[in-house]
């Protein structure tokens, strides 16, 4: 026979299965718990005024923003909030296009090299690119370099590697970006400096991988949004990690456009991260961008940093499976959040429950074993008996 351990196991599998489960649900709703709470505060947020960012980049001159901005807000925004932002993104599209506005800033953007709008960003670039803008600056920027002795390096440096070497197109777009992002006040000392030292070492391969990250951010976010987003680079490989963002997203360059600083220190230091943990982290961003500066400031300086923590089951599901199961499930966590307030507790009762149920079987399990063992005992005392009473007969 077996021994009553195992027998009580088996005897109670069903019982033990649905304990098990329900301990592994209410385990599942109490370790999300601060994670729900911060979801659910992050959704009581106001959603960012897309429009009236919109239209305040539209006042400014700087269309490309305005649109990037636009687009980025349209692929969640509904109702009367969706039509007031398709209002302003008409407007931005029909004042660029002004042919009396584009043939002046272009002009001034070809003479002077600065470009505060997109088309006076691409009179400067196209400028630079016809070597013109190139000798433009060197005559600038050597000038103040006589008269006072302080000049701008990267702007000199660039120019005169634009005159110096033929370089491909894009390459050369990118450089008047730099340039561009240089003017603006957006280039950081320290990717100045790295800048500066790849250009007297005369590193190309660097620089063109830089050149190449700026060009995909001007794609992304427009030549001045990718000028003004550079503010947010450190270092090159910054850079690097700012372009695989906004290419692995969608709208993703306008969330750092409302993100801002706060936004990139979340982007970079996801980028540390796995894949899976990283791309998590910059949902996140993603999604807390949309509630505006306030949203991002709560994920990256507040209460709701527990958002960027993932939850211990979808850090199992990602060891087990790299495919898409953590996204589902934290989907399906955000599905549940609304319900966890009667959730949890039925799952602690159900626990509860089980447990009862499990413990009461104990002591009944045990009177059954007494009951055989006495009776075993008493065949066994009563079996020579009986023998000698059949010997005798």
């Amino acid at each position: 026979m077996l021994p009553m351990p195992i027998r009580y196991v088996w005897r109670s599998r069903w019982n033990l299965l649905r304990f098990a489960l329900a301990v592994f649900v209410a385990w599942v709703l109490f370790a999300d718990a601060s994670a729900r709470l911060g979801r659910l505060a992050l959704a009581q947020m106001p959603d960012f005024d897309f429009a009236g960012e919109v239209h305040a980049l539209r006042l400014e001159g700087r269309y490309g923003e305005a649109l990037m901005l636009a687009e980025s807000g349209l692929t969640d925004l509904e109702g009367p909030a969706r039509a007031t932002l398709v209002a302003e993104r008409d407007a931005v599209i029909a004042e660029r296009d002004s042919l009396i506005r584009r043939a002046k800033d272009v002009g001034l953007g070809a003479l002077s090299g600065r470009g505060e709008s997109l088309e006076g960003l691409l009179g400067a670039v196209a400028a630079d690119m016809l070597v013109v803008g190139d000798v433009r600056d060197l005559v600038i920027q050597g000038g103040k370099q006589m008269l006072d002795g302080e000049s701008d390096e990267v702007i000199l440096l660039l120019s005169a590697a634009g005159i110096a070497t033929t370089l491909l197109p894009e390459i050369d777009w990118a450089a008047a970006v730099l340039k561009a992002a240089r003017r603006l006040g957006a280039m950081t000392e320290r990717f100045a400096a790295s800048l500066v030292e790849m250009l007297k070492q005369k590193d190309t391969d660097n620089l063109r991988a830089i050149f190449d990250d700026v060009r995909a951010l001007a794609d992304k976010a427009s030549p001045g949004g990718a000028a003004r987003l550079m503010r947010h680079a450190d270092s090159p490989e910054e850079l690097a990690t700012l372009r695989r963002f906004v290419e692995r997203h969608d709208g993703a360059a306008g969330a750092l456009h409302v993100a801002g600083r706060d936004g990139a220190e979340v982007v970079k230091a996801a980028a540390k991260l796995a894949p899976d943990a990283a791309a998590a982290q910059e949902r996140v961003l993603l999604r807390a961008a949309r509630k505006g500066p306030a949203g991002v400031r709560f994920v990256s300086k507040g209460p709701g940093r527990v958002l960027l923590t993932p939850h211990p089951l979808l850090g199992l599901a990602k060891s087990l499976y790299k495919g898409n199961a953590a996204e589902v499930l934290e989907r399906l966590a955000d599905r549940m959040d609304h319900g966890a307030w009667w959730m949890l507790p039925a799952a602690s009762a159900w626990a509860l429950l089980e447990a009862g149920l499990l413990v009461g079987r104990w002591p009944s399990m045990r009177r059954e074993a007494s009951r055989l063992t006495s009776g075993n005992g008493a065949a066994a005392r009563g079996g020579p008996t009986t023998a000698r009473r059949n010997n005798a007969a």
